[in-house]
């Protein structure tokens, strides 16, 4: 017979038991709390929170798309499901005069009748120079890429800008996507691009956000994957690298959503859709997919050796020191400085100090400003700060990698009043972008959320005053519009 525990033991064994089992209750009474807070919190669901497109893209369905013109055509259909089951259904379609489902909205006729939604390809004159792939954020769609295509484009490169599955439609399209699905429509459209950028020409790729994040784990790939074209450089604009946690918990929340009433569960914001080209609404799912991600571009770096690491295209990144999303410490320590030395380089965006505002930012975003300031590293590091306290104009302080010493350039750019930082959404829109720029062209159709400076009471708007407080564009493009071209210049042959 085999031996009976001791009554240490077993009180201990007992013990655990009783820890396990408050654990699990404490976890499913947060899990029941916030699945009945989201019933009570958020708006009704609609048409576009819970029709789910049939003609998305998925890696794992047969006959999925092997080719990026069979995905090109396969995205026509989805769009014209969107239409026929949404968007032109009587029973439907939204009412409201600003929804982008409402067909006879401005905002309708920019999300409907643009090619910023869709997938769309910049084909320059005569031959060109080299292949760039970009990739928008998460709940964003291609439009947000356009001024980096545009770039690129006046350059002479062959430019690919994607649409990632279940982005550029309804929202409902992020409720069962997965970080599988937006990583094989990369593929397909780099191999794609770098096919067009003619033999032994560079091929470059860049994105913002979530796609920075996917550009980064292609990257990585590549070096050990000969079918995957290797790009030569990679520009990263707040390049999701690190994301919360709290992700996971509320994807179990949402596996409450098959209970009658709880279906909200599976959202975190309900939201109305007034932006053409980017979902307002969103969804559990979203956050979680983002957070795989995250790990598995961390699992895929533990795993290279430096030798491998050593083989990275150029690193071109770009962020602001505030950012709700994606911080410069995660930055740098989840991507840059784990990588050799190749001229891999962070060009990072100040606050305003002009506004004399110092003293109510956050301790660690202030961290962050010192830590730049004052570290050597193994790549350049460019702060694109005040040239001094009492004026708005910005200059370029440079440290190049493993130098102590900073270099000074000032700009032909300021501060525009009242703005204090830059941030995560604005960053890859230039300040005259007729949609999300403060200082928008007159262009038609005319629908501006960059310039909307709404002041009031709080609950009077159908959305939270804060919304409109948040910088829609980015006061100094042109340095990353700079940045990108001088890349260019240094590679020309």
């Amino acid at each position: 017979m085999g031996a009976t525990p001791r009554p240490l033991a077993r009180r201990a064994l007992k013990l655990l038991g009783y820890v396990g089992i408050f654990g699990l209750t404490i976890l499913v009474t947060i899990v029941l709390v916030f699945a009945l807070q989201a019933r009570a919190r958020l708006a009704e669901l609609k048409a576009w929170h819970l029709v789910e497109l049939r003609q998305e893209f998925h890696t794992d369905e047969p006959g999925a798309p092997a080719s990026f013109t069979e995905y090109r055509e396969l995205e026509k259909r989805l769009i014209e499901e969107m239409r026929e089951r949404v968007v032109d259904a009587p029973q439907s379609a939204d009412s409201w005069q600003l929804s982008r489902y409402n067909p006879k909205s401005v905002v309708a006729r920019l999300a409907l009748d643009t090619t910023y939604n869709h997938s769309f390809e910049l084909v320059p004159t005569g031959k060109p120079h080299g292949s760039v792939l970009l990739v928008h954020g998460l709940s964003d769609s291609p439009y947000s890429m356009r001024s980096l295509a545009e770039t690129f484009l006046a350059q002479g490169y062959y430019v690919v800008a994607l649409r990632m599955p279940g982005h550029g439609t309804l929202p409902s399209g992020l409720l069962d996507v997965t970080w599988e699905d937006w990583y094989g429509a990369v593929v397909l459209a780099a191999k794609h691009a770098a096919a067009r950028g003619g033999e032994g020409n560079p091929f470059i790729v860049g994105g913002h956000s979530t796609g920075a994040a996917l550009l980064t784990l292609y990257s990585l790939r590549s070096l050990t994957d000969t079918s995957l074209p290797k790009p030569t450089d990679m520009h990263l604009v707040s390049a999701a690298i690190g994301i919360s946690p709290f992700a996971a918990l509320t994807n179990v929340v949402s596996s409450l959503s098959f209970v009658p009433g709880l279906e909200k569960s599976r959202w975190l914001d309900v939201l109305p859709e007034y932006d053409p080209y980017k979902y307002n609404s969103f969804p559990v799912n979203a956050a979680n997919q983002i957070y795989r991600l995250t790990h598995v571009v961390q699992e895929t770096l533990d795993s290279m050796t430096p030798k491998q690491l050593g083989g990275m295209p150029r690193v071109h990144m770009y962020q602001s020191i505030v950012d709700s999303t994606v911080t410069s410490n995660q930055v740098i320590r989840g991507l840059l400085a784990r990588l050799p030395p190749r001229g891999h380089e962070l060009i990072a965006f100040d606050i305003n100090r002009y506004e004399a505002i110092e003293s109510l930012l956050a301790p660690g975003l202030l961290e962050d400003i010192q830590r730049l300031r004052n570290s050597t590293q193994p790549f350049r590091v460019t702060l694109i700060a005040n040239c001094d306290d009492a004026s708005r104009t910005v200059c370029a302080y440079t440290r190049e990698a493993g130098s102590g010493e900073v270099t000074r350039r000032e700009l032909p750019l300021g501060w525009p009043t009242g703005v204090f930082s830059v941030g995560h959404v604005s960053m890859p829109f230039p300040i005259d972008d007729p949609v999300y720029g403060l200082a928008p062209p007159a262009v038609e159709p005319h629908y501006n959320l960059g310039s909307v400076a709404g002041k009031g009471e709080s609950g009077a708007l159908v959305v939270s005053l804060g919304t409109f407080a948040r910088l829609r564009s980015n006061p100094f493009f042109e340095v990353i519009r700079m940045n990108v071209v001088a890349t260019l210049d240094r590679n020309a042959p």
